[in-house]
């Protein structure tokens, strides 16, 4: 089970960041939507849509877009979503992995060099 800590962001009031910890135990769909659900949250605080502001519509889009099969690097592009200095680390255990390239189709870079 996943412990999801909540603390006040710093970009407003409002802005909520949620810390996990997972302990090497898979996210539950009703953690990861409870996640998603914060930063929706947060994201409607300090960019509300009553003052012309797509508020958690973005994140929705975001997410649209990798479901109709945009990379993902290119959704973090299209959105705004990179950052340098900071890297998306993974670790894939998987047997499968290898054998059907996943990083390759998912990515058009390496993951190392997305920086999320």
């Amino acid at each position: 089970m996943a412990i999801l800590t909540l603390i006040d962001g710093k970009k407003g009031p409002g802005d909520i960041l949620v810390l996990l910890k997972a302990d090497d135990e898979p996210l539950s769909f009703a953690e990861w939507l409870f996640i998603g659900k914060c930063y929706m949250d947060s994201e409607a605080s300090y960019y509300p849509i009553s003052e012309g502001y797509s508020g958690p519509c973005m994140l929705l889009e975001a997410v649209i877009e990798l479901s109709h099969g945009m990379k993902f690097d290119m959704v973090l592009e299209k959105f705004k979503l990179k950052r340098k200095g900071l890297s998306l680390q993974i670790v894939d255990k998987r047997k499968a992995a290898e054998s059907v390239g996943w990083e390759r189709d998912f990515f058009e870079s390496k993951s190392s060099d997305l920086g999320v």
